[in-house]
This record gives C-alpha cells, structure tokens and sequence, in this order.
C-alpha cells in the first residue's frame, strides 16, 4: 500500500510539474468549452485599479475614441498606441490593460491606449477616423516627434494596419514600427484556407467572427482595405513584427499578408508559434507567451 500511495504521489507530482512547464494544452481545453461572448462582455474601458495604482494617467476624448496616456512623462524614450481586440465589438479588457503594463514596465516608454468608437453607435468607419484623428492630435502637439508604434492584437491588429494605410495615404508620418499579435486581417472571411486551422482554434468560430464584421460593418464592401487590410496595397509601410498562433483560424490570412509584405518589399519580422491560440501573448503563464513578448521588446529596442 505504501508503494502506491507513493507512486500515485509521483505521478502526480509529475503532472503538476508538467502543467507548470507547459499549460497550453490544458488551458486550450477550458478555451474550447467556453462561450467566447460570455467572455467579451466583461470588457474594461477604463484603466484597471492596478494600472491606475502603477502609473500615471490622462485622458483625451474626439469623435467617439478615447485616448489613455500611461506615464506620459515616458514619451522622450517612446510611445507605444496600443489598439485593443474585441471583434470591433468590445473591449478593452484587464488582460488587455496588463499587457499593456507589463510593456510600459519592459521599455521604459509611454503608452496611449486607444478606446475606439464602436457599434452600435460607432460602425465602420468611425472608429477608425476617430483613431488616426486621436493620431494627429500627438503628432500636432510634438508627442509623437520621437520613437513610436502601433501595438494592436486581434481586431487591433487589423485596426493598426489600416490606420498605418491611412496615415500613408495622407502623407502623415508613419510609426517606427508596427506590432501585430494575432491579426484580424480578413473580415470577409472568404479564404478557404481558413478552414484547415478553423477546428484548432480554441476561442473563435467563423459565424461569430461573420456576425461581428455584420456588426462593425453594415452594409459595407468587407474587401475594403480598411476593413480586410490584406486586401490593400502594403508598399510604404513601416517595419513589421506579426505573431500567430498555428491553432487560429486567422492562421492562413497571417501567412498571406506576410508573403504581400515581402513582396511589396516591407521589413517583416514574421513568427509563428506551435499549437499556440488566439491572443496567446497576453498570458504571462505560457512560455510561448513570455518568448512573444521577449521578441516584442527586442523589435522596440532596435
């Protein structure tokens, strides 16, 4: 009785270390039985009482977007515009405003966390004006004269490109940088590729993501490049870091989008990381996550 007890103790001893060393399985699995729109209602808009208690704060307000200065004073070393995911639905979440924290921490810069406009009040293209607008306002006032990028995961990915087209196009000055974590690139959700890894993904399915773009956008052409970037023309844009999962079902738009920017002669740092799912960078518990970030920080620092 005793050998037993102490094998049973081993194994699991052995399975608590295996958790620790590698929890992405495990929390996949509790991803998979969990209604993702259950998850998007408990968004915080405004800065967490932890962000608020670790840095300073101010707030500016234009048509329908918010813009949230954390350690403002920081913005000599850099800025970093971060553009929150959500489906254009909802958003910002806690987990959100940590990453965001955490980044702050790591660099040293200044962030501006952009609440844009969105539905039903604010469809497409509201949000978007609202944030290159949010844009110009730092770039008139000098706050953007030094380094600065565009931070975006999901639906902020997407956002970031866009607003990176946009401000090309107006001849604006570009960011040093973008980084894009998890892109929603694509919302007609027409390639067929997208179904290969469609059975993978642990937290989105194609008709939520079909009825969020309905939402964001109604009655818009979803191939508009400021809605579906992958479908514009990426000559002129900045350096890119773009992160994806191999468990997403936005797997097979991230590796066309990367092949257009090399293409089109962008510098495109492109990585991808096994098994990992949606957003998988903002949890701090996954090695994976805890790498991304490391590459992050490097591409800022260059």
């Amino acid at each position: 009785m005793k050998r037993i007890v102490s094998f049973s103790v081993l194994i699991l001893l052995l399975a608590i270390g295996y958790l620790i060393w590698n929890p992405m399985p495990v929390i996949k699995l509790v991803l998979k039985h969990t209604n993702v729109m259950n998850l998007i209602r408990k968004d915080s808009p405004l800065p967490t009482k932890e962000v608020r208690e670790r840095h300073s704060v101010e707030s500016i307000s234009v048509d329908g977007a918010n813009g949230f200065w954390l350690d403002k004073k920081n913005s000599s070393n850099g800025v970093l515009i971060y553009l929150h995911g959500g489906a254009y639905i909802k958003g910002p979440f806690a987990t959100q405003w940590n990453y965001v924290s955490k980044m702050i921490q790591k660099t040293s810069m200044a962030a501006f966390v952009v609440d844009y406009g969105m539905p039903p009040k604010f469809p497409f293209p509201k949000g978007l004006d609202g944030t290159v607008r949010l844009v110009e306002i730092l770039q008139n006032q000098n706050l953007l004269s030094g380094r600065w990028f565009l931070l975006g995961d999901s639906a902020g990915g997407g956002l970031a490109v866009a607003v990176a087209y946009q401000l090309r196009d107006l001849h604006k000055p570009l960011p040093n940088g973008l980084i894009l974590m998890s892109p929603w690139l694509d919302l007609s959700m027409e390639n067929p590729d997208s179904l290969l890894t469609a059975n993978d993904d642990p937290m989105l399915g194609k008709e939520f993501l079909i009825q969020s773009a309905k939402e964001y956008a109604p009655d818009q052409d979803l191939k508009n490049p400021l809605l579906s970037p992958i479908y514009g023309n990426t000559k002129g844009l900045p350096p890119i870091l773009l992160q994806i999962g191999t468990a997403e079902i936005f797997l097979a738009d991230n590796r066309k989008f990367y092949e257009n920017c090399k293409q089109n002669g962008v510098q495109i740092q492109y990585e991808e990381y096994p098994e990992a799912f949606h957003v998988f960078m903002m949890l701090d518990i996954l090695r994976e996550a805890r790498k991304a970030v490391r590459s992050q920080v490097d591409f800022l620092q260059k």
